[in-house]
């Protein structure tokens, strides 16, 4: 189960290339105006002379018109029925787009407090060093791209311009679970902290492979790719406020709420269970169709 205060147990993991895609553009957030829809009453002596006319309606149209619009309103009601069956409950996993892991999954819930310390930083927040990076790898970072069956490609979001699986080793697509690159790309920016940049550099391994300007982009791609998540997911709670220093109370943000989350370690197991293979034969994936191939990166 879940923690943020405290290390997975690390695995052993081999450092691969991870091909990206270019996020939706979801930085476009505008106002919608909204009209004055208001409509003054008429005078009084307009009003007393509907009413008075009302009054000298027969009883058989009242009835009729009581009829009429008693139909309508069942037709009306029936129409708006049709248009949204949704579930509106914030925490319904029937907001999400479908995935894979839904099939082999029961997606569970658990109570969690975050751990929001400024002062006392866990295995995940410290200088680089061989065992924090073993912290973080054990997260499921750098796990290859799962494979997702043909038949459940489209339900996915997958097409067939989508890279493939040759069909004698299986077929399918390969992809990343999302919630994991998202990690991989936090990673990458703690690795990039100005206190952390040139163990890394000097390392030269993951995205330090590459030359600096190769790293600057990966590192602003994955600083974007995280800013439209926390905002696609805007986290509504509120942070209150405690008193520390009791020679002269200060208010302070209470950073350690509680949170509704899903079990971080079923789908991490599922990922790690589901990679393709380590070395992967030669024709392993299909060769592209016409008009498949970008001219360069996206």
């Amino acid at each position: 189960m879940f923690s943020p205060d405290s290390p997975v147990s690390p695995r052993n993991i081999e450092f691969r290339d991870i091909h990206y895609y270019q996020e939706d553009d979801l930085s476009d957030f505008t106002d919608v105006p909204i009209e004055d829809c208001e409509r003054l009453l008429n005078s009084n002596e307009k009003v007393s002379v509907a009413v008075a006319r009302l009054k000298r309606r027969s009883l058989m149209s009242i009835h009729l018109l009581h009829t009429c619009f008693t139909v309508f309103a069942f037709i009306f009601g029936l129409s708006i029925g049709r248009l949204d069956t949704t579930s509106s409950r914030p925490d319904s996993d029937s907001q999400i787009l479908y995935s894979p892991l839904m099939n082999d999954l029961d997606i569970k819930y658990h109570m969690v407090t975050f751990n929001g310390s400024l002062m006392h930083e866990n295995i995940y927040r410290q200088d680089a060093s061989p065992e924090v990076d073993a912290a973080w790898d054990a997260l499921g970072i750098n796990y290859r791209a799962a494979i997702v069956p043909s038949h459940l490609a489209a339900k996915s979001g997958l097409s067939s311009a989508h890279v493939q699986i040759s069909e004698k080793f299986g077929g399918g697509f390969p992809a990343n679970v999302e919630g994991l690159h998202h990690l991989h790309c936090l990673n990458l920016l703690r690795r990039a902290l100005y206190y952390n940049y040139d163990y890394y550099h000097d390392l030269g391994v993951g995205a330090f492979k590459n030359n600096d300007v190769i790293v600057r982009y990966h590192v602003s791609h994955c600083l974007d790719v995280l800013r439209q998540q926390l905002m696609c997911a805007t986290d509504v709670g509120v942070l209150g406020q405690i008193w520390f220093d009791p020679e002269e109370p200060t208010a302070y943000p209470d950073f350690d709420t509680k949170h509704k989350c899903r079990n971080f370690e079923d789908i991490r197991s599922w990922a790690e269970k589901n990679q393709a293979p380590l070395d992967p034969p030669e024709g392993y994936l299909k060769t592209p169709g016409p008009g498949h191939v970008l001219g360069e990166i996206p």
